[in-house]
């Protein structure tokens, strides 16, 4: 019994803190959504809404990366609970000199994506980097790296390494794919496999999508197939070498396109906001300047954006029977659509073609969108804890209900942990002290 008190006390503490930390996160936002996020604090703390415990506690990650599409991968395996240990150069991962920038200089774009990870520093050009290297390799259940040619500096192969653990999982993450050369990014490849010829206006030249869509979905891809090969070791299988590459992610977000190509229904364009396939489809200005996306998908939702506009005989005209009717006069049923939503503001028709039973959407901007309090209801959007600076809310980017955004840490300082991973690795005392000396290793300065 009074083990069980002690329980009690000790999560109600624990909820106590989350409390203030997400009062925190909540400073500057309506009330509206205060309300909310206290609900839903509420129903944890009552035990409405328990989190499973962490899926990966106990798997240990190794990832020599950088940028985002590896680093994303693991900081989905970190938020399920692996112990991701981030391997650096002396002179770090590129994005911490991306910005925006907290106060004291560190980057928000770093730690959105490396939050949660151990971090270490080696000068890899080193052999005796390469000892350390080794150790952590062999110490690892998954290798996740995308250092494409530069692999070599690892000094130990994905072969070497299976011999000497079978279960090993090495998950090779680059460009057009591991040892096949050349070099490709998110924007090069949205370039080249047609997402950027078809995007923009028609009358516009291509354009290229500012989200890093490529570099995200790559980062999925990676952490469902070194979950997939987890599962497979853990049923008794052996570990494995996945070739991840961003080409892959970017011939499956083209593909849908593709496939009205490859099967000669159309030759994709340039269409705006339109679809190749629905009609209507469109972003639509509304009367005080703002725009609103409305869609059809089926004879139900267009009867639904009928009625809301104020016009059922649409339904009857034989120019809109179906969609096919509807593509083929898509210029006068989108004209007919645009001179009613200029009568009135988006906030209204928002209202009304929705109250129909029909799909819209305001068409916001980002600050606007991120104000959204299903966000933080969702755990998308929080404040970093015990980051030792002011951390401003970032981004959760990651699966709904894996994360509890009111006690997210901080991505690691340059080489933070690295004298902690090399006791761990059973580095002696005195060697390690060397290799700190030599600039072998790299080890952070406490903060003040």
């Amino acid at each position: 019994m009074r083990e069980k008190e002690q329980r009690e006390r000790g999560r109600k503490r624990v909820a106590h803190s989350r409390a203030g930390r997400k009062d925190e996160i909540l400073a500057g936002v309506s009330q509206e959504t205060v309300q909310i996020v206290r609900s839903v604090s509420e129903a944890a703390e009552r035990g409405d809404n328990e989190a499973a415990p962490p899926l990966l506690e106990g798997v240990r990650v190794v990832e020599f990366s950088q940028l985002l599409a590896a680093p994303f991968c693991g900081l989905m395996l970190s938020d399920l609970g692996a112990d991701v240990i981030k391997v650096e150069s002396r002179w770090g991962d590129e994005t911490r000199r991306f910005p925006p920038f907290f106060d004291q200089g560190e980057s928000g774009w770093f730690h959105a994506v490396n939050r949660g990870k151990r971090g270490v520093a080696l000068s890899l050009s080193d052999a005796r980097a390469g000892a350390i290297v080794r150790r952590l390799i062999e110490g690892a259940d998954v290798v996740l790296e995308n250092l494409g040619e530069a692999r070599v500096q690892l000094r130990m192969s994905y072969e070497e390494a299976h011999e000497r653990n079978p279960n090993l999982v090495w998950c090779s993450i680059t460009g057009l794919g591991a040892d096949r050369g050349g070099r490709a990014v998110d924007p090069s490849l949205q370039a080249e496999m047609g997402l950027a010829a078809t995007t923009g206006e028609s009358h516009g030249p291509p354009l290229r999508v500012q989200a890093p869509t490529i570099d995200l979905m790559t980062g999925m891809y990676a952490a469902q197939r070194v979950l997939t090969a987890l599962w497979r070791v853990e049923r008794g299988g052996a570990g494995a070498f996945l070739d991840c590459a961003l080409l892959d992610a970017a011939a499956t977000l083209t593909g849908p396109v593709a496939l009205l190509a490859l099967g000669g229904h159309l030759t994709p364009r340039r269409s705006g906001s339109e679809s190749y396939l629905l009609a209507p489809s469109a972003i639509f200005e509304a009367s005080e300047g703002g725009h609103l996306l409305v869609i059809a998908v089926t004879e139900d939702h267009w009867r639904a954006v009928c009625a809301a506009l104020g016009h059922p005989e649409w339904v009857d005209d034989p120019r809109c029977a179906d969609n096919a009717a509807r593509l083929a006069n898509r210029e006068l049923v989108h004209g007919w659509i645009r001179d009613v939503i200029a009568s009135d503001t988006v906030d209204h028709w928002v209202t009304a073609i929705s109250a129909a039973g029909a799909i819209c959407a305001p068409v916001r901007e980002i600050d606007d969108a991120w104000s959204d309090p299903r966000l933080i209801q969702r755990n998308l959007l929080a404040r970093l804890a015990k980051a030792g600076f002011d951390s401003f809310a970032l981004p959760v980017m990651s699966l709904a209900g894996c994360v509890d955004a009111a006690a997210l840490t901080p991505g690691p300082r340059l080489g933070q942990h690295s004298a902690e991973v090399l006791r761990e690795l059973a580095v002696e005392d005195g060697e390690c002290a060397a290799l700190l000396d030599d600039g072998v290793v790299v080890q952070a300065p406490s903060p003040p």
